[in-house]
């Protein structure tokens, strides 16, 4: 109960810094550079069961928080010509700092993360790049980006299950969590983009955890389309790695491969339904080879807050024949409610569970608030 009331304390605490935060004026910059602040806080309240801390005692209930800026600078001198500089600071770790799933309750890049990112020796950097565009005729165009990229911004996107920001905080609602998708580490990026038709490439070389350097490649075909129900987006991509990956023993190398689909349509002006889909090798180092998810968004039209969004979702992931996991399920809905034209807020409540193979499966229900200010 003691946690329950820190947590309300916490969320009080984190609106009004936040709301005061809002008086800050963005700076007038001209017509080639343009810089975008975003200061998110996060506080997590989780309600556990057969979760253990690393000393081995039973944790049954918790609060955690983490705060995080993100600082973003374009130059862009011309118009097929553009800078990126992407830099992140973080305090806290939320859920995440306990470990208690396979799934991380927020997929942010907290504390942590930003900290020797994937062992480059590199702090809170986490984009450098150059992005020419080749112009065909009117939406036709070919685009090359050099530099330190995210996969994530060109394979496995989603327009209502993307952003871990202002959409699902569970990462498996953000992206597909099998394709181990490298994120700010240097490589090459490709984007062809035909009438209603787009493919997109990337290659990039990235480490694991065991610090063993690899090369990783994917590519997506995808399809915009407009129909009697709306917009929609059907998307299909194939991922690899070089023999530098590990197995599941983490003793010799191992390949590691996969396909997976990414879909979102709307039903009408309020409804959109996403889907994703993925299936991979399970000879390399993972926990899960296939995964399911899906969900709603319904914006506030109807109660007359078009500006608002619901979001729903499910994900199922079965366990890779090595790892020792059956299976995880995870379940999130946000209310995400805009304050002001800077500021949002969103309510999220999560509930997540792995069952492990000769172990306790470890369960919690997790409530949560995220407020954004952007400047």
């Amino acid at each position: 109960m003691k946690e329950f009331k820190r947590f309300f304390l916490y969320l009080i605490s984190l609106t009004t810094i936040t709301t005061y935060l809002s008086v800050l004026y963005a700076l007038d910059l001209n017509d080639f550079i343009s810089i975008e602040v975003t200061i998110t806080g996060v506080s997590q309240y989780a309600d556990f069961d057969n979760v253990s801390s690393e000393d081995g005692s039973r944790i049954d209930d918790t609060i955690r928080g983490a705060t995080s800026i993100d600082i973003g600078a374009n130059f862009h001198p011309t118009e097929n010509d553009e800078f990126q500089v992407t830099y992140s600071f973080a305090e806290g770790e939320a859920i995440n700092g306990i470990e208690a799933f396979t799934l991380a309750p927020f997929a942010d890049d907290l504390e942590e993360d930003l900290s020797d990112i994937n062992g480059s020796g590199r702090y809170n950097l986490l984009e450098a790049w150059y992005k020419h565009v080749f112009p065909f005729s009117d939406n036709n165009f070919l685009a090359i980006t050099l530099g330190i990229i995210g996969s994530t911004g060109f394979i496995d996107d989603n327009e209502y299950a993307n952003d871990e920001i202002s959409q699902f905080m569970n990462d498996v609602f953000v992206n597909n969590t099998l394709a181990n998708l490298p994120d700010y580490d240097s490589g090459s990026a490709v984007e062809l983009y035909v009438g209603s038709w787009s493919l997109k490439g990337v290659v990039m070389n990235s480490e694991n955890d065991s610090d063993n350097h690899y090369n990783y490649y994917a590519i997506q075909i995808g399809r915009h389309i407009t129909n009697t129900l709306g917009d929609g987006n059907y998307r299909i991509y194939g991922y690899r790695t070089d023999k530098e990956f590990l197995d599941a023993s983490d003793t010799k190398n191992e390949r590691l491969s996969g396909i997976g689909i990414s879909i979102d349509q709307q039903l009408n002006d309020t409804v959109g339904v996403f889907a994703r889909a993925a299936t991979q090798s399970d000879d390399a180092a993972i926990d899960h080879d296939e995964m399911i998810s899906f969900g709603l968004n319904i914006m506030g039209t109807n109660w007359n807050r078009p500006n608002d969004s619901i979001g729903i979702g499910m994900g199922y992931l079965n366990g890779a024949k090595n790892s020792g996991i059956k299976d995880t399920v995870a379940a999130e809905a946000y209310y995400q409610y805009l304050l002001t034209d800077n500021i949002d807020m969103s309510i999220d409540a999560q509930w997540i569970k792995d069952s492990i193979e000769d172990d306790d499966n470890p369960e919690g229900l997790l409530l949560g608030l995220r407020v954004n200010l952007s400047i």
